[in-house]
């Protein structure tokens, strides 16, 4: 079983986001390459990000990195070097983890979105899919889509609300949303890595069984 060890601080694995970010209502493509930018910066890669290397980290088509580059550039949230520009403001911090579990850019959008309305103190949040639509730009069904995917991360838990209509009957609310460990989501993520690479290598023997019993059988006519 893989995991990371018990003293590790996940705090200094994180990277911080500046909370006017969200005033901008960028569309999910361009707050995740935004994001991506503020965690390469946080963590003093060297060198330019490239499209390629954008475009690989958060599954997006390497022809759309220049205008969503372009766009960001615009709206002056970075500089032309690809720099994010950022001054002394409220933040609200994601793991780094987030770009090492081959989650696509919508996913990782409607993460930061749950970690920035998260309570510090429950690590909960109570939206509704519309509020996180509005947020990244999609619809109330994309939005179900990438919250299954995260559950199926292990990066969150969700359990259905209830609520009271007008005339006094329960009826189902949003969902809460629990930010999980992102401890567990790697071990999961690991686990799930080795399991395919153990499947893969009983595949290519039992093919290679087959084709040798093939062989012999050809030898005999």
């Amino acid at each position: 079983m893989l995991c990371f060890p018990c003293q590790r601080d996940s705090r200094s694995f994180r990277f911080p986001l500046p909370n006017r970010i969200w005033k901008y209502h960028l569309k999910y493509p361009a707050f995740s390459v935004l994001a991506y930018l503020h965690y390469r910066r946080h963590r003093g890669l060297p060198g330019k990000a490239t499209p390629e290397e954008l475009a690989d980290a958060l599954d997006l088509k390497t022809g759309v990195i220049g205008s969503i580059l372009e766009e960001l550039v615009q709206q002056g949230l970075i500089t032309p070097d690809l720099i994010p520009v950022s001054t002394n403001e409220k933040f609200f911090s994601l793991p780094d983890e987030v770009f090492h579990l081959d989650l696509g850019c919508a996913a990782i959008a409607i993460y930061a979105f749950l970690l920035y309305r998260e309570n510090r103190k429950t690590y909960q949040c109570t939206l509704s899919y519309k509020t996180i639509g509005q947020a990244i730009g999609v619809s109330n069904n994309t939005v179900r889509k990438y919250v299954l995917e995260l559950e199926a991360a292990g990066l969150i838990a969700t359990n259905r609300t209830m609520v009271l209509d007008a005339n006094g009957k329960e009826r189902n609310g949003s969902l809460r949303y629990t930010i999980l460990p992102v401890q567990n989501a790697m071990e999961l993520y690991h686990q799930r890595q080795l399991a395919a690479l153990d499947a893969a290598a009983e595949r290519q023997r039992v093919k290679k069984h087959l084709s040798a019993s093939a062989t012999k059988g050809g030898a005999a006519l």
